[in-house]
């Protein structure tokens, strides 16, 4: 099963930190939402999206990616940190 992760890691890189951890030991693409904000997901089964939490909520620019590059059909997860 392919699977993405797009997140958005900003003020301590903690997101960032994590995610590497997770390819290390998992077959995943990371997908930075600001370095590739039109990243096709189309190929992946499971799409996860990984943020600090801001104001009690996902960064907006996940939410904004999510909105505009999520196909429809797609397996998905969250990760908050």
């Amino acid at each position: 099963m392919k699977t993405a992760i797009a997140y958005y890691s900003k003020h301590h890189g903690n997101t960032k930190k994590l995610l590497d951890a997770i390819a290390t030991k998992h077959d995943v693409t990371l997908i930075d939402v600001i370095a590739q904000p039109d990243a096709d997901l189309s190929g992946y089964d499971r799409i996860g999206f990984a943020s600090g939490i801001y104001y009690s909520a996902f960064a907006k620019q996940i939410v904004t990616f999510a909105e505009k590059q999520l196909p429809e059909g797609k397996g998905v997860f969250y990760i908050y940190t």
